[in-house]
């Protein structure tokens, strides 16, 4: 034995440490681990409240000091608001912005970010391998500046390293275990030295002995041994006779206050079922303002105590885990204070004794006072629920009471309408006034809203200037609740109609309204919501300020959009849609350039009007995928006339640039290198923009001009005059054309205003040394006015259509400058 027990010994030290090693440095990973997505969603919860705030109001520049203020505070290795495309539109790394997430951030999940969008709730990554820990949020980045829609969803991407930091940890594990490691075994030595002089010979002796115990309960085990072993034999057999009697009252006293100290509350009872008796701890009792003798031991106690709401259900609980129903015994309910007034707890207890017939014989309760924690979950639930400047419902209660108004809505054979809202031209309060004044006009439209409105009733706001109304029970005829639903809407109308008084500013707002009846089929509360939120664009396409009642065809209108964007899609994909080339002459008739146009032709449906799919090519960002498709072919059918030789007096080849393609950061750089690969001259190109483009960003928008302008790239302004209050900025750009929009030129002929724009147009551009060409010329008479006002290039049907490059270049090479 003195030689087995030390090696026995060192090996057992040296796996229980390599164990205990091991599984420490497991369970700190895991802790830093957690800990560290703990506290990323922490900063993310903060940060996604304050970037919802900001990129709601477009304000980037907040919205991006506030990013970085967090990055700076919080060490992060990696901090992005990413769109709903995967663009990276805000990061603290600089070299990170205006790319794609998926290309840049570190170990970016583009499924996961996609979930987060659809689900709008947070996802957390740990990637134990590359020590990553990595966030996604949910965000909601606000509408579009040009859009009424709803705001869209992006995510929060928050990544966190924690390779040094865990480094430094193992490393300081590991020396503590072998500092543990080597003072274990100098102890053990020692002690294993001592045992085997000491103990190891006469407890041989005792162990015959001792195994009397064994099989007698109560065995009388005679001192044989002189000294220490003597003594001991006294004291086993001593001990053997006690062991017995005070082994249950040691386990239950054992089992109380293990069950305390593990427990989450912060008093005790425990009811004894057999005598009926409660013992309080003096926790359970101050808890409740008493002192030490202030309350007796029956259960009553505790039971005249409790809230009379909340007792059925707290005795209903207790009687479940009593008959094994449930494992744990747990109420959340209210408790009366000394005082009068009620806490929160939380009581959580198990049955630690039963009778041989399996009866509960011992119940042991602990007490958790909750109510701070209450009250902050009711704030939480509330803001989770309802909207934080109106105070309305939310999307998400609404979906929810709409979900059960659907379901009664079906048994009680009664239907029900949404009502859904949108202020007309809110955007214009926002940009006179300021946010303030449009948070607290939001306010008074909801006070409006709420007026006069039932219980059953729910008013929310869904974002931005959109509203609903959810109004169930109209009638058992569908057609009367048709018009009652219609009714309302209007009646909704003419009350936010009134005027509102705003710092001194009388301001009359419009109503456009989409209606859904429900139940409708097997429609659930997003379906109905969806078919609401047509019937509304519907409106806001066709005829705003008024009441628009969700129908098939509608519906059929949405699946025709979707079907175009799809066709458009795979359009582009196979190439089917062609650049055609509209001729511009002088007034010698001589052709002097061209205008780019986009033409597509599908074998079942024909032609397709650009003015059918472009908008909806702005509106899904296909415009990007086409822009630079025309932008290349163009280019490089350009560069095959240039080798063809390109006539004297031939000077541009106008390209369309869409406001999304030309606000994007990217443009020039990629414009620059379209016309390098083509190896096109840049000094015949010009890039046509609208107003739009130029009171957005101005100084952007020089920058961006100017850059292409340096290589002898033109720009002109299209369809001038009927943009907004680009007047003022036309002597700050550096642009070379305007090009009159044909609706001028169409109307000449009638002698009205139109001819005083044209000329007006006209000699500005002349003083401004900028070119002027016509657009949409298609009769003698229209040829002649612009002549007379000085306009010197023209562009229309007068002249020629669009041709297909075919027929262009066969137009262009052979010289003819006649129209036939």
């Amino acid at each position: 034995m003195s030689v087995v027990i030390p090696i026995l010994a060192l090996v057992l030290l040296v796996i229980a440490q390599s164990l205990l090693l091991l599984g420490t440095l497991h369970e700190q990973r895991n802790k830093m681990a957690e800990h560290t997505s703990q506290r990323l969603l922490h900063i993310g919860y903060q940060l996604q409240q304050s970037l919802s705030d900001s990129l709601s109001r477009h304000q980037w520049d907040i919205a991006e000091r506030q990013l970085t203020l967090v990055a700076l505070n919080q060490q992060l290795d990696s901090l992005q608001v990413i769109d709903p495309q995967g663009l990276v539109q805000i990061s603290n790394k600089r070299a990170e912005k205006s790319l794609f997430a998926a290309d840049n951030a570190n170990y970016f999940n583009t499924e996961l970010f996609n979930q987060v969008k659809t689900k709008r709730s947070p996802i957390s990554q740990v990637l134990p391998e590359h020590w990553q820990v990595n966030l996604y949020l949910p965000l909601d980045m606000g509408p579009r500046e040009d859009s009424l829609r709803r705001a869209e969803q992006g995510a929060i991407f928050v990544s966190y390293n924690l390779q040094n930091t865990w480094l430094a940890k193992r490393q300081m594990i590991i020396d503590e275990a072998i500092k543990t490691f080597i003072y274990m075994s100098v102890a053990m030595l020692l002690l294993v030295l001592m045992l085997n002089r000491l103990l190891v010979a006469p407890i041989n002796k005792l162990v015959g002995r001792t195994k009397q115990i064994q099989t007698h309960r109560n065995a009388n085990i005679a001192a044989k041994s002189q000294g220490e072993i003597g003594a001991l034999e006294h004291a086993i057999g001593k001990m053997a006779n006690g062991i017995h009697s005070s082994f249950a009252q040691l386990q239950r006293s054992e089992q109380r206050w293990q069950f305390a100290l593990s427990g989450s509350g912060d008093g005790i009872w425990d009811w004894n079922l057999i005598t009926n008796t409660v013992y309080y701890s003096p926790q359970w009792k101050a808890m409740l303002g008493y002192q030490e003798g202030g309350i007796g031991e029956k259960i009553e106690e505790w039971e005249s105590r409790i809230h009379p709401e909340d007792l059925d259900k707290t005795l209903n609980e207790l009687r479940k885990h009593l008959k094994k129903k449930n494992k744990v015994y747990e109420s959340m309910h209210r408790v009366k204070h000394k005082d009068g007034h009620y806490l929160w707890v939380l009581s959580r207890g198990m049955v630690v004794e039963r009778s041989e017939r399996g009866l509960p014989s011992r119940v042991i309760s602990t007490q958790t006072n909750i109510s701070e924690v209450r009250s902050a979950q009711e704030l939480v639930r509330f803001q989770s629920s309802h909207d934080d400047i109106t105070r309305l419902s939310n999307r998400r209660k609404l979906l929810e009471n709409l979900d059960l108004e659907i379901e009664r809505g079906r048994k009680s054979n009664k239907v029900g309408a949404l009502i859904y809202l949108d202020i007309d031209h809110f955007k214009n309060v926002n940009d006179m006034l300021g946010h303030a004044a449009g948070d607290l006009l939001l306010r008074l439209i909801a006070h409006r809203l709420r007026e006069g409105r039932s219980s059953t009733e729910t008013v929310a706001r869904l974002g931005g200037d959109e509203f609903a109304l959810l109004v169930p029970n109209l009638s058992t005829d569908r057609e009367e609740a048709k018009q009652l639903a219609a009714n309302m809407a209007e009646h909704l109308g003419r009350v936010i109609h009134k005027e509102f008084v705003i710092k001194g500013n009388q301001i009359s707002l419009n109503l456009t309204t989409g209606v859904a009846l429900f139940p409708n089929h097997d429609s659930n509360a997003t379906e109905i919501l969806r078919q609401a939120d047509i019937a509304l664009y519907h409106g806001k396409d066709n005829e705003r300020s008024s009441v628009h009642v969700f129908s098939d065809q509608m519906a059929d209108e949405i699946q025709e959009r979707h079907q175009l964007t799809k066709m458009m899609r795979e359009a582009l994909e196979n190439e089917d849609m062609v650049a055609y080339f509209q001729p511009r002459y002088n007034a010698n008739f001589e052709m002097v350039g061209a205008e780019t146009l986009l033409r597509w032709f599908d074998t079942k449906l024909g032609w397709i009007s650009p003015g059918r799919f472009i908008p909806l090519a702005e509106e899904t960002g296909l415009i990007l995928t086409i822009g630079q498709w025309v932008m290349r072919s163009a280019c490089e059918t350009l560069k095959t006339w240039e080798e063809r030789g390109l006539p004297e007096n031939f000077k541009t080849l106008s390209i369309n640039v869409s406001p999304n393609q030309f606000h994007r950061d990217t443009f020039v750089q990629e414009t620059l290198a379209t016309i390098q690969q083509a190896g096109c001259d840049p000094k015949l190109i010009e890039l046509e923009i609208t107003e739009g483009v130029l009171v957005d960003n101005v100084q952007d928008t020089v920058e961006k001009i100017q850059a292409l302008r340096d290589i002898g790239v033109r720009f002109s302004v299209d369809d001038f005059g009927t943009g907004y209050s680009s007047l003022a900025y036309l002597n700050k750009l550096p642009i070379n054309c305007l090009k009159i929009d044909k609706s001028f030129v169409s109307e000449l002929q009638s002698g009205g205003s139109e001819c005083a724009i044209i000329t007006t147009i006209i000699s500005m551009a002349e003083n401004l040394d900028l070119e002027v060409i016509a657009e949409g010329v298609e009769t003698e008479y229209q040829l002649e006015f612009l002549k007379y006002r000085r306009c010197t290039v023209y562009q229309g049907f007068y002249f020629s259509e669009a041709l297909e490059p075919e027929i262009f270049e066969e137009r262009l090479f052979i010289g003819q400058a006649e129209i036939a």
